[in-house]
């Protein structure tokens, strides 16, 4: 017991230290690499930033150096720099693939610049326009993480170089092996702390289990008088119960097998008078015998009785749910006619309105069809002033062209003129006679559509007075049709109360069926055990002299204990 209490506080504690170091391996590991590169993106974003403040566009100089309009990065010692210096990392200026700038520089001190990026970078970052996130990139021989960047001409999507920012990779996972490390050794004393309290557990359990194995012992050996230890009984867990729980038995035991020993001298003397009285009482179940047998009888008709009821009552449930489901069908169809109801309802309701808006409208356009009329008739009259204007134009260019023949040479010049007054007053007068017939033909238009537009009108109001017969013979037919809903739903209630009342009845039934029955098979059993009560108190009366010497062994067995 020591050996599986043990494993069972220590196992638990080894299986969740053993998922803590692994979750520390991976998961803690990963989760710090993730703010490493989200600290990385987050200081070339702001390199980035920093460039793109300047005005103006990229372009590399004839000398080489690369320009973000007025602003010379090339020479950008102060913002790589002040970089490095406050976020620990190395920042670089890639123009194309080449390096421009960089905070980076070699054993010698100078910066490294002029190399190219590394194919898999020029194709992600330059070609495919995306960031780029490494965990070993080499600067100068030094192993780093690095994040890359695109810098992108303003107003296009096309890279034309990146920045990348990158921090020592020894140093970051030197950072990141010691917080894990320091989290193992954490869970490794955790664990060595619970084995070594699960020990001490055991062994205050196992040995208060000893203790208390050798009390009940000795009283199984008849010794009540033993002591439990103090320090058992006063303490509060399950252990403690437990002793608390065998004193409690030890009290208890002694007191009964005193109660015990002084009973069995009384069933000796009891037992002297149990033989009369078993021979009287043997008299008396014989009478009861016959009693039984005719109550018997009686209950055997009551249960043939109770089954023919309940064969009736099942044959009206039956015709009940049969009128239930018939309700049900009736009151599905009733429902389906009032939503049909209501839905043609709904539409004449919407015919109604289209009709109002087509009365309108027909309205609307004979009101602009006699304007159009009036308008017509204005035109002519236009045209009619007109004719008249171009008939005295043509008078006036006869007289004119009289005039120009009496002036002789004189009046050729005027003679043209007064030809071409002429002919312009003969176009006038053709136009004004062809609008004038266009005018009567759009007048007599006019008329006959003022006329079928009073006729559709009519035909329109004809219509909606019928459709509002309509909707008043369906309204009476939905106020029919929610009366013969209201009756369903009353005959509906009827027929479950009367449903639930047959089932009452058939429950009634049924018990009083089977409480027959009961009765029935109970008088025949209590017939048959009234005869074996007989024949036992004959036993008993043969059996009172062995009930003295069983009284007489009990007596001499309570001497085993010691009270």
């Amino acid at each position: 017991m020591k050996k599986k209490i043990f494993s069972l506080i220590v196992l638990p504690v080894t299986f969740l230290g053993l998922i803590v170091i692994s979750i520390a391996l991976t998961v803690v590991k990963g989760s710090l690499v993730s703010e490493t590169k989200e600290a990385l993106k987050s200081a070339a974003t702001a390199t980035l930033a920093a460039y793109d403040q300047n005005q103006g566009d990229y372009l590399e100089a004839d000398n080489g150096d690369i320009w973000k309009g007025s602003y010379n990065i090339s020479k950008s010692e102060s913002i790589v720099d002040s970089i490095h210096e406050k976020a620990g990392v190395d920042v670089t200026f890639f123009y194309g693939e080449r390096r421009v700038m960089t905070s980076a520089k070699d054993k010698d001190g100078n910066r490294i610049v002029g190399s190219p990026a590394g194919e898999k970078i020029k194709k992600l970052v330059l070609e495919d326009g995306q960031d780029y996130f490494s965990k070993a990139v080499s600067l100068d021989g030094t192993i780093c993480y690095g994040y890359y960047v695109p810098v992108f001409q303003n107003g296009t999507d096309d890279p034309i170089g990146m920045i990348f920012v990158g921090t020592d990779k020894t140093k970051k996972d030197a950072a990141l092996n010691r917080i894990v490390y320091m989290i193992v050794g954490v869970v490794v004393f955790v664990m060595i702390v619970c084995m070594f309290l699960a020990l001490v557990f055991t062994n205050s359990i196992t040995g208060s289990l000893k203790k208390s194995i050798g009390m009940v012992q000795s009283v199984a050996k008849g010794d009540l008088r033993t002591q439990i230890d103090g320090k058992l009984l006063g303490r509060k867990d399950e252990i403690g119960d437990l002793s608390r729980a065998m004193k409690a038995l030890q009290t208890e035991m002694s007191r009964s097998i005193v109660k015990i020993a002084d009973n069995a001298k009384a069933v000796l003397q009891a037992s002297g008078n149990l033989e009369g009285t078993a021979r009287e009482t043997t008299q008396s179940m014989r009478e009861v015998g016959t009693a039984v047998t005719s109550i018997a009888q009686s209950a055997s008709d009551q249960a043939a009785i109770s089954e023919q009821a309940s064969m009736h009552v099942s044959d009206m449930g039956e015709r009940i749910e049969k009128t239930s489901l018939e309700m049900q069908k009736m009151k599905y169809n009733a429902k389906a006619m009032q939503e049909s109801e209501e839905e043609g309802n709904r539409t004449i309701h919407k015919l109604l309105e289209s009709n109002d808006e087509v009365r309108r409208l027909v309205e609307e356009i004979s009101r602009q069809t006699r304007q159009t009329n009036e308008s017509a008739q204005k035109i002519k009259e236009a045209t009619e002033i007109i004719a008249s204007i171009a008939d005295e134009t043509s008078l006036l260019s006869l007289n004119a062209s009289i005039e120009a023949a009496r002036a002789g040479e004189n009046g050729k010049g005027f003679a043209v003129v007064a030809e071409q007054i002429q002919k312009l007053a003969a176009q006038s007068n053709e136009s004004s006679r062809r609008i004038d017939e266009i005018v009567s033909r759009l007048i007599a238009d006019s008329d006959q559509a003022v006329a079928t537009m009073d006729q559709v009108a009519d035909t329109v109001e004809n219509q909606t007075g019928q459709m509002q017969a309509t909707r008043m013979i369906t309204d009476e037919v939905m106020v029919k049709l929610k009366d013969s809903m209201d009756n369903m739903r009353e005959i509906e209630e009827s027929v479950i109360y009367l449903d639930s009342t047959r089932q009452e009845i058939i429950k009634t039934v049924a018990e009083l069926s089977e409480i027959a029955r009961q009765n029935a098979a109970t008088t025949q059993e209590v017939n048959a055990n009234t005869n074996l009560v007989t024949e036992n108190f004959r036993q008993v009366e043969d059996s009172t002299e062995g009930l003295k010497s069983i009284a007489g062994g009990l007596e001499e067995s309570m001497q085993h204990f010691s009270v």
